[in-house]
């Protein structure tokens, strides 16, 4: 069995629904990543990103509670984390504010998570070696 991309890698997971997050968890914590979170709204979001500057990735849901995590999203693309978002929302909502962020629209099988995530890593990886 290969091991995960995803092994070792703080990934931040944003969402509010807690079988949802606890299932994230869960499929994270078997391929060896180190959680941070799950948090549970924006506000807790943007704290936990402020107080580790090493995250690795996110997943983001976009809907916390009736609240839109533009402003989480908005955050990680300032820090220049790459993440995923994770959300009930039409993709082409997402597409319109954020066409380069992945999504995988809810309910999505992990393995696709993981590999939207893992290509995301990626492409960060690639732009800060040709910056």
């Amino acid at each position: 069995m290969a091991v995960s991309e995803l092994r070792d890698r703080r990934i931040l997971i944003v969402e509010d629904e807690y079988i949802v997050a606890m299932s994230l968890s869960h499929a994270l914590e078997s391929l060896g990543a180190v959680l941070i979170g799950p948090v549970p709204s924006v506000e807790k979001a943007v704290k936990a990103i402020e107080s580790a500057p090493d995250i690795d990735a996110a997943i983001l849901d976009l809907n916390l509670d009736g609240v839109m995590a533009y402003a989480v999203a908005d955050l990680l693309l300032s820090r220049d984390i790459p993440f995923v978002f994770s959300s009930g929302y039409e993709t082409d909502v997402l597409r319109a504010r954020y066409p380069q962020i992945r999504s995988c629209p809810k309910p999505c099988a992990f393995p696709k998570l993981e590999e939207a995530l893992e290509r995301s890593i990626a492409e960060r990886k690639r732009r800060a070696t040709i910056d």
